[in-house]
């Protein structure tokens, strides 16, 4: 028996890549503004600050500073922001840092995991690459409800005591492959157990009893037209 095997989809593999990366950079980003570039603005807020304090003319101020930023190497100019706004920038980095990571580190884990993943078909069932082993005398029922519009099938079937789900994916395993092994278990499974939708095999004589159908609708309006043709001429 020729197995079939329906790999895991690289677009996807490049999807949660790409988050992964962006999450994480976004997060090392965020936490060195927050921990390095920030905090060295406060200081400098906080230090114009006290001289503020202590000089009351404009003139004082601009003198007294520029000889404290020269004194301690730091930039002449006086500081934009204040040292309040500053501190709510560096929470900020925080909450957006946390966010990134948020994002980044569950797509690398699911990066991680997908690499090599694949779903074969066996001589009475299917198995994966994580180890999941399908029987299909096994499968009590298919539902079909969203493989229509998501390529998402699942099968229950039981497993010595305990009822399990196998889940078809085709928008993450390659679809022609995980297609043909979705067919060897509707073969074998009664018409009954396939449940909200119809097996791929009543797909296809559908899809055959409708083709004439289109075809004679399709002639009828050839015939229709030539014949209009003829009786404006």
């Amino acid at each position: 028996m020729v197995s079939i095997r329906a790999n895991f989809q690289s677009s996807y593999l490049w999807r949660y890549l790409i988050m992964a990366i962006a999450g994480l950079f976004m997060a090392l980003w965020f936490a060195f503004d927050g921990l390095v570039t920030y905090p060295k603005g406060l200081e400098y807020a906080e230090a114009y600050e006290q001289v503020a304090q202590n000089h009351t003319t404009e003139g004082e101020r601009a003198k007294a500073w520029r000889e404290l930023a020269a004194s301690k190497g730091w930039p002449l100019e006086v500081p934009e922001k204040s040292a309040r706004t500053i501190r709510n920038d560096i929470e900020g980095q925080y909450f957006f840092g946390v966010l990134s990571l948020l994002l980044g580190l569950p797509a690398a884990y699911l990066y991680w995991r997908s690499r090599g993943r694949w779903i074969e078909s066996t001589e009475d069932g299917l198995v994966t690459s994580w180890g999941q082993r399908v029987r299909f005398a096994d499968v009590q029922s298919l539902n079909k409800k969203r493989w229509d519009a998501k390529g998402i099938a699942r099968a229950t079937y039981i497993e010595g005591t305990s009822k399990r789900t196998f889940v078809f994916d085709d928008f993450k395993y390659d679809r022609e492959a995980l297609g043909q092994i979705l067919r060897k278990l509707e073969a074998v499974l009664p018409e009954e157990k396939i449940v909200a939708g119809i097996s791929e095999a009543q797909r296809d004589a559908q899809k055959a009893l409708a083709q004439p159908n289109q075809n004679l609708s399709a002639a009828s309006g050839e015939a229709n037209s030539s014949s209009n043709d003829e009786n404006s001429r």
